[in-house]
């Protein structure tokens, strides 16, 4: 990178927040209502490393019924959102960026007035923006969108995300993108589609940001 990135945005659901759990339980919840078969802890290995298109036919998915298990499960994550606490360390990264001159935003697809909710609720430094994009895989446009509107150019922004998709969307856009081992992917779910890093710690995430920042 020939700048420093000027502005770090960050994925919420699993990147920041850790509502895997309750995504967990929202998804075998709901396994009979749709059809789908539920979820084991000890799957996740492997239906990470298949990636979403097939382990979505490995447990019976029917596409058909992704617009409403989504709409499904989101309002009552959003009722349940109390049951959702940050990673360890990382309002102490964002601390830490916003300390060494880095804006920092957040492109979620979740709901904005929930995401600034949790924020405040965990007492997280105020941010510089929270972008709402509701589309599933539409985070490369909507990148594109925060470029535009904030005025930055492609080597002033480092994304972090927890799924391959970040990566595909970074990657069609030009921007460098971090990946995080705690979130949705795991270390697995990276294998096919990997980030231009991949840490594992929010400690290493912070000092992965300074270097890239400095190279």
């Amino acid at each position: 990178m020939e700048k420093q990135p000027a502005t770090v945005i960050f994925d919420f659901d699993g990147t920041l927040a850790n509502s895997l759990e309750l995504i967990f339980k929202l998804y075998n919840e709901h396994a009979e209502q749709f059809g789908y078969l539920p979820l084991k802890a000890e799957e996740f290995p492997e239906l990470r490393r298949m990636g979403y298109k097939k382990a979505m036919r490995a447990k019976k998915v029917k596409v058909r019924m992704i617009p409403k298990m989504v709409l499904t499960m989101s309002k009552e994550m959003r009722q349940r959102m109390d049951e959702v606490e940050p990673y360890a360390g990382i309002i102490e990264v964002i601390k830490s960026l916003q300390a060494n001159g880095f804006s920092v935003g957040v492109l979620t697809s979740n709901q904005a007035p929930l995401v600034k909710e949790f924020l405040n609720h965990h007492a997280f430094p105020e941010l510089d923006f929270i972008v709402s994009e509701k589309t599933l895989f539409g985070k490369d446009k909507a990148l594109k969108k925060i470029l535009k509107r904030f005025q930055l150019t492609k080597d002033q922004v480092l994304y972090v995300g927890d799924e391959p998709r970040d990566v595909t969307a970074c990657h069609k856009v030009g921007i460098p993108v971090v990946g995080v081992a705690w979130g949705f992917a795991g270390k697995e779910g990276f294998e096919n589609e990997p980030p231009d890093v991949l840490v594992e710690s929010p400690e290493e995430l912070l000092n992965t940001v300074i270097k890239l920042s400095q190279e």
